[in-house]
Parts: C-alpha cells; sequence; structure tokens
C-alpha cells in the first residue's frame, strides 16, 4: 500500500475518532446545556469533516464514507453501552454485525478499488 493511501486511511481513522468525541460531548452536553461541552463536540465535528475531506483526496468516495459511517455507529455504540450506559437490543447487535460485515468486505475490496 502506498504511503500516500496509509495517510488517508489514516487520516479517516482520526476523522472516525474526532466524530466520536463530537457525538459524546453532545450527548454528554444534554442538549447543549454545558457551554465546555459544547464548544468540544462543535470542535470535534469540525475537526471530523477536515479529516474526511483530506481523507477523499485519495480514497473512493463511496469507501471512505461507507467506513465513516459504519465505523462510526459501531463505535457510537460501544461508546453508549460502556460510558452512557445504553442498552442494545438484539436487532440493533445483528444490524451492528451485519454493518461489521460489511466494512470486512470493503477492506478486503479496497485493493481492487483504491
Amino acid at each position: 500500500m502506498a504511503t500516500d493511501k496509509r495517510t488517508a486511511l489514516f487520516e479517516l481513522l482520526l476523522a472516525i475518532a474526532t466524530e466520536q468525541v463530537g457525538t459524546s460531548a453532545m450527548k454528554a452536553s444534554e442538549g447543549f446545556s454545558t457551554l465546555e461541552l459544547t464548544i468540544l463536540a462543535a470542535t470535534g465535528y469540525i475537526f471530523s469533516l477536515i479529516f474526511f475531506g483530506r481523507s477523499m483526496r485519495i480514497l473512493p468516495m463511496g469507501f471512505a464514507y461507507a467506513l465513516w459511517v459504519g465505523l462510526g455507529m459501531i463505535t457510537s455504540s460501544i461508546v453508549g453501552i460502556l460510558i452512557f450506559k445504553e442498552l442494545l437490543s438484539l436487532s440493533v447487535i445483528l444490524g451492528l454485525l451485519m454493518i461489521a460485515s460489511g466494512i470486512v468486505v470493503l477492506n478486503a475490496a479496497q485493493g481492487e478499488t483504491v
């Protein structure tokens, strides 16, 4: 894999991580009622968009977006369970497993399209 592709994938992972920071801060702010958490949420989303945009200089849009959304949903669910003590139904867990399976297929096909 070329260095540019590795860099783009790393930027995509940073986009997912900073989006998760923004989403978690938004949840913790309880409707933007805490200034510090509101600022953290906005900052997380801004950086997420910056990193996502940078990753798409190299990665195909469909591939990048699928990973961004899919991994974001999975990490949000994990954070929701671990930090916010949320419960997931069996159907939600099955759906997340299907998303994870799709991500594995996308990664396997990466060499074909990227």
